[in-house]
């Protein structure tokens, strides 16, 4: 087990510099509300009682490190789903952001984000703050979710880029086709389908 744990310090280490690299990217384009988002995911993903409730999964049930820190950043996540305050709710996107983004040091693949050659409105269930941030607001010019909240960090971070933003679109969103022209009305929250 001291080498499942040894693997997971090591996703840890690299995810905290990940999470260095995107607070200095805010800092340098000038964000500094978003640079401070993601600092405060350094802090959280720093924190000692993450990494020993993992460690102790990694000894009671003998599990891979991937197992051990999805149940214990799962389990967070959901904590802050069940919170009665909207704001605070909407946080467990950060920490499945925190998890995917470890899962990626552990599994050693490579994170491709979406590339695109024309103007784009991205549709998805959610996304990730730190997805949002690495966007090109030049080409990305909507993000529209089937789920989602409209005061989540990755919501914020798409206004501050000038991308625009609708989410809680439900299963409507499914019927829209690749290459069909959307237009995103940001104040009624809707999107419009042309012909």
């Amino acid at each position: 087990m001291e080498e499942e744990q040894d693997r997971l310090r090591q996703a840890i280490d690299f995810t905290l510099l990940d999470l260095m690299t995107l607070t200095a990217k805010a800092e340098a384009s000038g964000l500094d509300d978003i640079a401070a988002i993601f600092s405060g995911h350094h802090t959280l993903l720093d924190d000692p009682e993450l990494l020993a409730a993992a460690s102790e999964l990694l000894q009671h049930e003998h599990c891979t490190a991937e197992y051990a820190w999805q149940q214990v950043l799962k389990e967070l996540s959901q904590q802050y789903q069940q919170l009665d305050d909207e704001y605070l709710q909407a946080r467990y996107i950060d920490v499945d952001d925190l998890l995917h983004r470890t899962l990626v040091h552990l599994t050693q693949t490579k994170e491709e984000l979406p590339q695109f050659n024309s103007p784009t409105i991205l549709l998805a269930e959610n996304i990730y703050p730190s997805t949002v941030l690495q966007l090109d607001p030049a080409v990305v010019k909507g993000i529209c979710l089937s789920a989602g909240s409209p005061v989540s960090h990755s919501a914020l971070i798409a206004r501050e880029l000038g991308i625009g933003w609708i989410c809680q679109q439900g299963e409507k969103l499914y019927a829209i086709q690749p290459e069909e022209t959307l237009t995103l009305d940001v104040k009624t929250q809707r999107f419009n389908r042309q012909g």
